[in-house]
């Protein structure tokens, strides 16, 4: 089981260890039930890793446009089990959890006690 709070924007956020240069590295990332990939990950973040470009893919954001952005594939350790994933490298400050990283668990957001449950 992880538990994460729900912050002041509303933003429901856990742990998440990125595996960067062969060690863990601890995120407060935010759930994101709207992103069905598994990661995106800062760029700024991604150029300091061991993590492997593997190419770019067109995506649709929120506004309706499409944007074209480098895929990597690395290792993270969520809810205890570590995994390969491919995270996508944005110019955003904050770490992301897709979909494709909780499909085989059960997400519980309070917003009222703003406890975040992932069993």
């Amino acid at each position: 089981m992880l538990t994460g709070k729900v912050n002041q924007y509303g933003e429901p956020r856990v742990a998440v260890s990125l595996i960067l240069r062969q060690r863990p590295v601890r995120f407060s990332a935010v759930l994101d039930t709207g992103f069905n990939g598994y990661l995106s990950v800062p760029t700024r973040v991604l150029t300091r890793s061991t993590w492997q470009l593997i190419g770019t893919e067109t995506y649709e954001i929120a506004t309706g446009a499409l944007v074209e952005q480098e895929v990597y594939l690395g290792e993270v350790v969520f809810d205890g089990d570590r995994s390969k994933v491919y995270a996508v490298a944005t110019n955003a400050q904050d770490v992301l959890i897709g979909t494709k990283l909780l499909r085989t668990k059960v997400l519980t957001i309070d917003f009222r006690t703003q406890r975040v449950v992932i069993t």
